[in-house]
């Protein structure tokens, strides 16, 4: 029996002590992970123009937090091109470090096909919502955002993160 309960104690320890961290949720999934530190790089990958647009202002609206970034390097890898899918925008954690679970590169992919003929408006919205994701900003609800200013809305396109946006990100790096 004491040597159940050591076993049991030791497990217990282990996985509080090794669980991956919380991500900011803004009531919404952050299904992109919590970033392994506060600078980040950014690679643009043959971005178009309206792409272009888009990284430059996600990377302002993320450098007004904890978070700088910078050009070249391999933590954030973005992309523009049509795919066949329905959606603006896409992030993705593609390797976490298996000791803490926080992501050290993430993919962000800019749809071209559903952006077709968007204002570079839109595309900044784009940007700043996507880079969002990778400073862990989940999905804000309207519940959430009851003046209409956050990026991080999926259903409107604001270009800036808010107020608690910054807080959010700030708080989980």
């Amino acid at each position: 029996m004491k040597r159940t309960t050591t076993v049991l104690g030791a497990t217990l320890i282990a996985v509080v002590a090794f669980a991956p961290p919380a991500m900011a949720g803004h009531g919404g999934k952050a299904n992109s992970g919590k970033p392994d530190n506060k600078a980040q790089a950014v690679e643009s990958n043959s971005l178009t123009n309206a792409g272009k647009a888009a990284v430059s202002h996600g990377r302002a609206q993320l450098d007004r937090s904890q978070i700088t970034t910078s050009t070249g390097g391999g933590d954030i890898h973005v992309y523009d091109k049509s795919y066949s899918s329905s959606w603006y925008g896409l992030t993705s954690c593609t390797d976490s470090n298996w000791w803490n679970g926080l992501c050290d590169q993430y993919d962000v992919k800019f749809n071209t096909r559903t952006m077709s003929g968007k204002s570079t408006g839109y595309w900044q919205s784009l940007g700043c919502h996507e880079l969002g994701h990778t400073g862990s900003l989940g999905h804000r609800s309207k519940a959430a955002d009851t003046d209409n200013n956050s990026c991080m809305r999926s259903e409107i396109w604001p270009k800036n993160f808010d107020t608690h946006d910054i807080n959010a990100i700030n708080d989980n790096v």
